[in-house]
């Protein structure tokens, strides 16, 4: 994709003190106003060509929250990442979403590949080059990619039946900033990393998803659909602002 130049911008609806720092990229193939994240280059909003640029604080003052908590995010994952142990390998593993606690032996054989293999219930077995803890912690995501499919993706459909709602497919990923995401086209997006949280939040995400197969927005008449299925969604909501501290560090290391 051939991008334009990028303009540092600031809000200046934002108190100086809280304010957001934000950089703009215009590009040809935006159909509208797009919010980037990351923790390297912080907010970026992706606008489309001769897009009226005085009209993008005040969509950064509305997101003003989200973005916010995902800025926290990167930073105090940051100082997690700094403060803890090098390169150490999990030796325990609690899914609370599926109310499960697996214990994790890495068991060394003559292959260059790292695979998982469940013996026995409640243990994990990590064999192959354990020496190499990158491998195994790819692996040990595998793994958990596929519990996610096994587990959430029936669960998502059993709530679709039960509410009746439709999605197209369902595909399983590992988003550092969403919990999961619905496309236009009813894909919705389930972030494996779910699988450290407490059920009845899982299960108020995946409600969520499933409004926006009929909703694209978060307007008052969505919030009002969500909340006739699950009517403790706002506070559920507000209890997720710092979830993400649920999921391990060695989880969110690339």
């Amino acid at each position: 994709m051939k991008q334009s130049d990028v303009l540092a911008g600031h809000s200046p609806g934002l108190d100086r003190e809280r304010g957001v720092d934000y950089r703009i990229r215009t590009s040809p193939r935006a159909r509208s106003v797009r919010l980037q994240l990351s923790a390297r280059e912080g907010l970026t909003v992706v606008v489309p060509r001769n897009y009226d640029l005085r009209r993008i604080p005040a969509i950064v003052e509305k997101k003003r929250s989200w973005i916010e908590a995902h800025l926290r995010r990167f930073a105090d994952l940051s100082e997690t990442m700094d403060r803890k142990p090098v390169d150490v390998l999990p030796e325990t593993l609690g899914l609370p979403a599926l109310g499960e606690s697996w214990l994790i032996e890495y068991r060394p054989t003559n292959t260059l590949q790292v695979r998982v293999i469940i013996e026995q219930p409640g243990r994990i077995t990590v064999y192959g080059a354990v020496q190499d803890h990158d491998a195994c912690r790819e692996a040990l995501k595998r793994w958990l990619h596929l519990r996610t499919r096994e587990e959430l993706v029936p669960w998502l459909a059993r709530l679709a039946g039960q509410s009746g709602f439709k999605f197209s497919e369902a595909i399983i990923r590992g988003q550092k900033t969403r919990w999961a995401s619905c496309s236009s086209k009813g894909t919705i997006s389930l972030s494996f990393k779910l699988l450290f949280l407490e059920r009845d939040w899982v299960r108020c995400v995946l409600l969520h998803e499933l409004c926006h197969t009929v909703m694209m927005n978060h307007s008052p008449r969505f919030w009002a659909l969500l909340s006739r299925i699950e009517p403790e969604c706002r506070v559920i909501h507000k209890r997720m602002r710092d979830s993400w501290k649920q999921v391990p560090a060695w989880v969110e290391e690339n």
